[in-house]
């Protein structure tokens, strides 16, 4: 039986983004954490002192993109499940994560309720 979702870190930096998975994820679980960033380079201080259930990581990003962000987590030995955030699925962004054992997925912006509700397993 998988593990339950009870912390998320989203990184992405897209504020009007955050927004909207907050109220729609704490609608569908509202006991959830949720942990927003839209500076990778917070994200992964924060990642060193805290753990997460799940991460939710923008591919493309102005300060770095998710992969780099993927490099510098195994680094740093954090082993956490990845779902890739994206705007438009490139075939070569799938070939890339074959790359990170901790990658298992790639959601589609914005998330839809319905993906949401799986994930969480409610």
């Amino acid at each position: 039986m998988k593990k339950p979702i009870n912390r998320i870190i989203f990184v992405d930096d897209d504020t009007i983004q955050h927004m909207i998975n907050r109220k729609n994820l704490q609608r569908l679980k509202p006991d959830i954490e949720l942990f927003f960033f839209e500076n990778p380079f917070k994200a992964l201080e924060w990642i060193e002192e805290n753990e997460a259930d799940l991460l939710i990581l923008d591919v493309n990003m102005p300060e770095m993109n998710g992969w780099n962000f993927l490099d510098l987590l195994k680094e740093k030995g954090k082993e956490i499940e990845v779902k890739m955030l994206t705007s438009s699925m490139d075939p070569s962004d799938i070939e890339m994560s074959l790359n990170y054992g901790m990658v298992s997925g790639f959601l589609i912006k914005p998330l839809k309720n319905e993906i949401m509700a799986e994930i969480l397993g409610v």
